[in-house]
């Protein structure tokens, strides 16, 4: 049975075979492409929730587990408990994941019970060692009592007719014929009941004995595999080399649904006028209009204008456009709905050009920045954004 859904030796594992397999790479590069395996790796090994649930179970688990980077299963059932476990979309594929996992073979229905009762009285205690021992007492408890007695005392009742019977045949001899030790001991009515309850207590040691028997036997494997830590490499490496060959704007940098209290959180750390609204959803109404990551607008206002700090003395004017789109926020001050829609299509036109072997967001900068060097800050902005709120890295080896 595999207790992590991340182990500490698979972290060790991922980063020596990106060691010697990226060993021209800059430090920088190592981590998000480590990082980025780590991400399918955790995901692979979720429950089949639906896509954008999955992530962010992913997410959750990795920013709280920051510091190992080491997920227990249980660390990953009391996340997931935290879900609308109402919604069978949710409740079904959690039930398959938890019985594959347990210890012992569990029914599915006492699984989903459990699940359900936990969903609305949370214990203090949840793992999955607590989920199986619950389910287990609950099958023994709606189990029939057994009564092992019965045939006792049906063969009770025949020895002490036959030995009546005897001892009436007796009365009639002038010498009576002695009974061995045995059969008088069991003539005695008394001693009929001591028989019948030391075998009822047999039977019973039996049946208990028996059903310890069953428990301890090894669980019955279940059909479920998980994909290796290597498997994971190599197609993480076939599908980068895809991605380079594939031109226009890569999946990376399309819109994505983000944790608007999260990105929030990231620009009121860093003092950003952005972090309020109106600034913060236009920006984010124009990715999603025009299929640009929020997290890539945002990371080129970082660029550009430091993320537009409060305690700037113009700071409310270069809210209006932190893109500098059509040369600066000064020669171009309009809205930050106009400036973020304009930076949006601008990104999405650039992007659509570009040829397969081209860094994306290196590509960005033959147009929209004069600065070479540009695209460098704008994919570390992007990159740290994305580990912070997302729980992913953003990586693009040549």
């Amino acid at each position: 049975m595999r207790e992590y859904v991340l182990s500490n030796g698979e972290v060790i594992r991922l980063k020596q075979y990106i060691e010697q397999k990226y060993e021209n790479l800059g430090a920088e590069q190592k981590l998000a492409i480590w990082s980025d395996a780590a991400h399918r790796i955790i995901e692979s090994r979720l429950p089949a929730f639906p896509d954008e649930v999955k992530k962010r179970m992913r997410a959750e688990l990795l920013y709280k587990q920051r510091e190992t980077l080491v997920i227990h299963q249980d660390d990953a059932l009391r996340e997931f408990m935290t879900l609308d476990l109402n919604q069978e979309e949710l409740l079904a594929p959690l039930t398959v994941w938890v019985s594959s996992r347990s210890a012992l073979p569990l029914e599915d229905e006492d699984v989903r019970h459990t699940l359900q009762k936990w969903a609305q009285h949370t214990p203090d205690h949840i793992s999955l060692e607590a989920l199986t021992e619950e389910d287990a007492k609950a099958a023994e408890a709606s189990q029939p009592m057994q009564k092992p007695g019965c045939a006792l005392d049906e063969t009770a009742a025949a020895i002490e007719i036959t030995d009546m019977a005897n001892l009436s045949g007796a009365a009639h001899s002038a010498t009576p014929a002695p009974l061995p030790m045995h059969r008088i001991w069991l003539g005695h009515p008394r001693a009929i009941m001591a028989s019948v309850s030391l075998g009822c207590l047999a039977a019973a040691v039996v049946l208990v004995f028996t059903a310890n028997s069953l428990r301890n036997e090894p669980p019955v494997a279940k059909a479920r595999s998980y994909p290796s830590v290597m498997e994971i490499m190599l197609r993480d490496i076939r599908e980068r080399e895809s991605l380079r060959r594939a031109g226009g704007i890569p999946a990376e940098l399309r819109y994505v649904e983000v944790d608007k209290t999260r990105v929030r959180v990231f620009l009121q750390d860093r003092g950003s006028l952005l972090a309020d609204e109106p600034y913060l959803s236009a920006i984010i109404a124009s990715a999603k209009r025009y299929d640009i990551h929020p997290l890539l607008l945002f990371a080129i206002t970082g660029q550009e204008q430091g993320f537009v700090p409060k305690d700037h003395k113009e700071a409310e004017r270069i809210a209006n456009n932190p893109f500098n789109v059509f040369g600066s926020w000064e020669s171009y001050n309009t809205s930050i709905e106009a400036s973020a829609d304009i930076a949006a299509k601008t990104v999405r036109n650039i992007s659509r050009r570009r040829q397969g072997s081209e860094h994306p967001i290196q590509w960005l900068n033959r147009t929209y920045a004069e600065d070479p060097e540009w695209w460098t800050g704008v994919t570390w902005i992007f990159n740290t954004m994305q580990q912070q709120i997302e729980g992913k890295s953003f990586e693009w080896a040549k």
